[in-house]
């Protein structure tokens, strides 16, 4: 859910986590972890899992800078360019812009890879998904251009 996850982080360490350790010790090759909505609440555990990365910061769910200054330094962050609306609904003028503001936001330091905040479903707009691709390309290369938003 975008709001909280659907479990008290009591019943998830008691219930869930146990489990999902037996199923993460067992991957011998760097793995992503995938999970939409507000983890945040759960992440301090999970991240006892041993991922290498987080996909895919859903926008509605949890703001990526907060996430980026709490975590990104421990694990690569994955995703937040939004689906709801602007890779569906905006126009390429608007995924322009969230991409500049995403790279903004987790791109310094490195550690973030931007996608869609879950996947290309076919309902995307085939030219927003162009105009990701060219502002990743123009925007996302190291070293960061300063003038980026903040």
């Amino acid at each position: 859910d975008t709001k909280s996850p659907w479990m008290s982080r009591e019943m998830f360490q008691e219930f869930f986590l146990p489990y999902q350790h037996i199923v993460a010790n067992t991957i011998r090759k760097p793995w992503v972890f995938h999970s939409d909505g507000n983890i945040l609440p759960l992440l301090e555990d999970l991240l006892t899992l041993g991922m290498k990365g987080i996909h895919p910061i859903q926008p509605a769910a949890m703001d990526i800078k907060k996430i980026k200054s709490l975590y990104g330094n421990r694990v690569c962050l994955l995703g937040n360019i939004d689906l709801d609306y602007t890779l569906t609904l905006g126009s390429p003028e608007e995924v322009e812009r969230e991409v500049k503001e995403r790279i903004a936001a987790a791109g310094p330091g490195g550690g973030y890879i931007i996608t869609s905040a879950n996947s290309l479903p076919d309902y995307c707009k085939t030219e927003n998904v162009w105009a990701m691709s060219q502002a990743i390309k123009k925007y996302g290369k190291y070293p960061l251009n300063p003038d980026l938003p903040s």
